[in-house]
């Protein structure tokens, strides 16, 4: 059996750093092409990518055009994430603090840009958009479920946060020793508070993303739908046409074939009438010559 192909990663990577109304049109043109290159499970795969969310586009952007803060984002969640065992058992401690906070600098400076980004296309971020800007960051900082996301460059939907477990982790990891169990509990409690609210945002924005997603897929197949139909329409007009045309046609050619005849009868009896003119003709002769006859009898 032949192994299943996949769609080709840099095309993919393009088509989610393109502008997001460039997405849609550009990933059904590459499954297209795939489909007539014979690479039908990649053409599906293609066909099936959803178009990002305008805060993981972002995301996407800053990979494209800030690729040496992005690499230095994740090499920093990195190292946090390495240095976290050793810093809980005391060796180490101040090497991850000083990770953390160039990882969360370098957010927050990341952050800014795609701020910018998104008001450079005259569409400012609002403050929900911005907090899932900063909950992807994070995640691809400090979250191993974002590896993947990481490696590859881009994101085709909003990641989730990194979990209470990852950050508290890495803060209470970077504590002092001698504070370690009571700072665990401070900040599980600061962080359950934080995370609160934030999780909640996140789950309205992710509601709502899915909201959007669900219309904006019913709009296109009532559109698909609507085409459907307008194009059965003119298929049935040109066929009723076309009917018409071969029907005129048909009385044509019998109006020809008719006239064709008419022509024959008329030629017939042009040559019948000429037969009777030269027959009358020459019996006017011979009544002519039968009565010179006469009258030359009764002069003898």
């Amino acid at each position: 059996m032949a192994a299943r192909k996949h769609a080709p990663d840099a095309e993919i990577q393009r088509l989610y750093r393109l502008p997001p109304e460039e997405f849609t049109p550009a990933r059904n043109e590459l499954a297209k092409r795939l489909r007539k290159e014979g690479q039908k499970d990649a053409a599906a795969e293609v066909q099936a990518l959803p178009k990002p969310t305008p805060s993981a586009w972002a995301v996407n952007a800053l990979f494209e055009r800030q690729p040496k803060k992005m690499e230095a984002l994740l090499g920093a969640g990195k190292r946090a994430r390495a240095a976290q065992r050793e810093a809980v058992s005391g060796r180490g401690a101040e090497a991850l603090r000083e990770s953390i906070r160039a990882a969360r600098a370098l957010s927050d400076e990341l952050r800014w840009e795609a701020g910018q980004i998104l008001a450079e296309r005259g569409k400012p971020p609002s403050r929900t958009v911005m907090e899932r800007i900063a909950a992807n960051l994070q995640a691809l900082a400090f979250s191993p479920a974002a590896s993947e996301a990481a490696a590859r460059g881009w994101l085709d939907r909003d990641l989730e946060p990194p979990g209470f477990e990852v950050l508290a982790g890495l803060q209470v990891a970077g504590a002092p020793v001698v504070d370690l169990a009571a700072r665990r509990e401070a900040q599980r409690q600061a962080e359950e508070e934080k995370e609160r609210p934030a999780r909640a945002v996140q789950q309205e924005a992710r509601h709502r993303g899915e909201a959007a997603e669900k219309a904006r897929r019913e709009r296109e197949e009532r559109e698909a739908e609507k085409l459907r139909k307008q194009i059965e329409a003119a298929e049935e007009k040109l066929e009723r046409a076309r009917a018409e045309a071969d029907a005129l046609g048909q009385e044509a050619k019998e109006a020809e074939k008719a006239a064709a005849d008419l022509r024959r009868q008329a030629e017939a009896a042009e040559r019948a009438a000429e037969r009777a003119r030269e027959k009358a003709e020459k019996a006017a002769e011979r009544l002519e010559r039968a009565r010179e006859e006469l009258r030359g009898a009764k002069t003898e």
